[in-house]
């Protein structure tokens, strides 16, 4: 229903309402909100509460950050329940799902290769700019992954989205930025479980390493793009500038579930910085190697590196548990049994 007060304040409580709706409904936490949208977490905090007014930019990003129009949040029109997973201007971990929506007509196939389905209905809650975006974004996040950055055209971005090649540079204005895009969607399918257990740190900081244990197509993708981007980085500086950026997220998305951890009595105490960063070189040359074959490891034998670094660098040790070898630390904590 439409609010219809007269007075600017409550239009301002009515467009607070909508905005908290569409943030719950789809599912995303409020400092993740704040992130994405390039806003202060004090800030948007402060605007939920009615004490501070919405800039027009901002309502704007929170619409197509939660998969509502800008229209229903300012006046309620065209009123349709925001969906329950978190719609971004870069896709979040929504592989299969965006892949399925920007296969309405066909032209693109989920992440494991096979054909996507789905109706044109099913994204009636999406604005036609943001559905074009997630359709540009998918597309060229496969292209890119499986032909190589330089070999794909505004063209063939275009002729897989469905779209028109003037669309492709109406969202993205260079190739350089679409490709930044495309880095925030790999990042964005690892850290999938980011939000699904905000109150065990552990698990989706293990969710994260384990990820890269197991290699199939969506996975191979991923370090595609990465490895391709660290390769232009070392003689662009552009493209530095540009894997610095979402690579910076990578390690605070880490960092954040490292002090968690630590609050809650579960990780090491220290240089967390220097734990973050080990960690993360860990977990990219475990990646390359698994990806590309260079080191012959098996999916078992790349669990048991990983519980093992765990336990030795990262998780606190019981007390009474000082003297078990890192396997006996491993089974006891109820993690996966390295073996030989």
């Amino acid at each position: 229903m439409v609010t219809t007060g007269n007075s600017a304040e409550s239009t301002e409580t009515s467009l607070v309402s909508r905005v908290r709706t569409a943030i719950r409904d789809a599912g995303v936490n409020h400092s993740e909100v704040a992130r994405r949208i390039g806003l202060d977490a004090s800030k948007l905090s402060k605007s939920l509460a009615g004490v501070r007014k919405f800039r027009v930019e901002e309502v704007s990003r929170i619409a197509e950050l939660t998969g509502v129009t800008t229209d229903w949040l300012t006046t309620g029109r065209k009123a349709q329940l925001p969906r329950r997973a978190m719609v971004t201007d870069i896709p979040a971990a929504l592989i299969e799902s965006s892949a399925r929506h920007a296969a309405a007509d066909g032209r693109i196939e989920d992440v494991d290769g096979e054909a996507a389905s789905g109706a044109a209905a099913e994204q009636d809650w999406m604005s036609k700019g943001t559905r074009n975006r997630l359709k540009i974004i998918a597309a060229a996040w496969k292209l890119f992954a499986d032909l190589g950055i330089d070999k794909v055209r505004t063209e063939d971005v275009a002729d897989v989205a469905g779209v028109s090649p003037s669309a492709v540079n109406y969202h993205f204005r260079t190739k350089d930025q679409l490709l930044q895009a495309a880095l925030r969607y790999s990042l964005d399918i690892i850290a999938e479980a980011r939000h699904l257990n905000a109150d065990d740190p552990i698990s989706v900081l293990r969710h994260f390493a384990r990820i890269h244990a197991g290699v199939n197509v969506k996975i191979r993708r991923v370090w595609s793009i990465w490895l391709q981007c660290w390769a232009r980085a070392a003689t662009d500086d552009n493209a530095r500038e540009n894997l610095m950026a979402v690579y910076g997220e990578w390690l605070s998305m880490i960092a954040s579930l490292v002090d968690s951890g630590q609050r809650l009595g579960l990780i090491r105490t220290g240089d967390t910085a220097l734990m973050v960063k080990s960690l993360a070189i860990f977990i990219d040359g475990l990646g390359v190697a698994r990806s590309t074959g260079q080191v012959p490891i098996a999916e078992d034998e790349a669990l048991t590196m990983l519980e093992n670094y765990l336990a030795a660098h990262v998780l606190l040790e019981p007390s009474d548990d000082t003297r078990h070898p890192k396997s006996d630390r491993v089974a006891t904590a109820g993690r996966l049994d390295p073996t030989s």
